[in-house]
């Protein structure tokens, strides 16, 4: 794969850094720090970026927030991708019927981005940011991953951490096939957010060395009935016209202690969703 032309990477970490931190704005220094450019390459792509309306400055403050031209880049984004929109819309009843935190990504062939969040007052929650770019390694993914293709899934296991055993991803993978759905524990799938919310330099996204510790019930391949769980999150795709994953829509802040079938219907309540979102948007469900 080719790698960018370095302005525009730099260029594309220093609006990722906004997009992720809506509602506050950066001196020159603190996003050269937070990308780990220098302060004079900072300065001219900073410089461009405000010139072509991406960025303002802050004309007392120095300060540097999102400007007027991505307002138009993310609604003709949103034009072409409706079921992005139709998603964004359904999440907050979504997340009121569930009490949890809701959140709306996308893949990447190497990241997951929240691209529209839903009801996030859960104390039990990850606290989803909309724009936060989260590492598509495994066992992260696996909604997305259960129905790609064969070299996308190989070059994703490749990724995977050392922690993480092969042959149990690969069942976790014919498990979301199955029920069309993907669950995990809490204190697994919270402490892999968190690992990766660590790293403080977006700049470091390509050679992020993820080390985190998975237990084996990070996924939950099936469910006792009669079992109590704390559900860290559930998990459903929204299928394009092609029958690919387009979106996956993401619960998560559930009360400890749910019991075997109050787990499954909210599975079933995510999963619901978001086959409301692709009826809706003439997505195809793989055969």
């Amino acid at each position: 794969m080719a790698r960018p032309a370095p302005a525009a990477a730099k260029a594309l970490k220093i609006i990722d850094l906004l997009v992720s931190h809506r509602g506050e704005q950066f001196t020159i220094s603190d996003i050269a720090r937070r990308t780990g450019s220098s302060l004079g390459s900072a300065h001219a792509v900073l410089a461009v970026l405000e010139e072509s309306g991406y960025l303002t400055r802050h004309p007392a403050r120095r300060t540097y927030g999102l400007g007027p031209a991505l307002v138009s880049a993310g609604m003709a984004a949103r034009e072409q991708h409706p079921a992005i929109r139709v998603a964004a819309e359904r999440i907050g009843p979504l997340a009121a019927e569930l009490d949890a935190d809701v959140v709306v990504s996308a893949g990447t062939p190497t990241e997951i981005v929240s691209v529209a969040v839903g009801g996030t007052g859960s104390r039990y929650g990850p606290g989803f940011r909309e724009g936060e770019r989260v590492p598509l390694v495994p066992p992260l993914g696996l909604v997305f991953m259960a129905w790609a293709p064969t070299p996308e899934v190989e070059a994703w296991l490749a990724r995977a951490p050392e922690a993480v055993v092969r042959d149990r991803v690969e069942l976790a993978l014919t498990a979301v096939r199955e029920r069309g759905y993907a669950l995990g524990l809490a204190p697994s799938a919270h402490r892999a957010l968190k690992d990766v919310r660590a790293v403080d330099r977006p700049a470091d996204r390509d050679a992020w060395t993820w080390t985190a510790s998975f237990d084996d019930d990070y996924d939950l391949p099936s469910v006792d009935p009669d079992g109590e769980y704390d559900l860290g999150m559930a998990s459903a795709p929204v299928f394009d016209a092609d029958g690919r994953v387009l979106v996956a829509i993401t619960a998560s802040g559930f009360s400890p202690g749910l019991s075997g079938g109050e787990t499954v219907r909210v599975a079933e309540c995510v999963r619901a969703c978001a086959i409301v979102v692709t009826k809706q948007t003439r997505g195809r469900f793989p055969a």
